[in-house]
């Protein structure tokens, strides 16, 4: 799944983790001790796109992280080249 870094209401893709289609609206990680107790939550959500010479929009789920999320702890996480 594609994931994208909230600034400033602007979603910009910064990379990609592996994360289930399946997952929720909001995508657990659990940091350590027991999982229901320390754990860092990412937003799942629709990211809008206008892509060059589409007439409409291109919609996808995404990982939607605020500007002070480690997207690193991400499963999978591989950052954009």
């Amino acid at each position: 799944m594609k994931v994208y870094r909230d600034i400033a209401g602007e979603q910009r893709l910064v990379g990609r983790a592996d994360i289930p289609e399946s997952v929720g609206a909001v995508f657990e990680v659990p940091l350590f001790g027991a999982s229901s107790t320390i754990s860092e939550r990412f937003i799942v959500g629709a990211v809008t796109s206008f892509l060059t010479g589409r007439d409409t929009p291109f919609v996808e789920r995404a990982i939607i992280a605020s500007p002070d999320q480690m997207v690193e702890l991400l499963p999978g996480w591989q950052p954009l080249m």
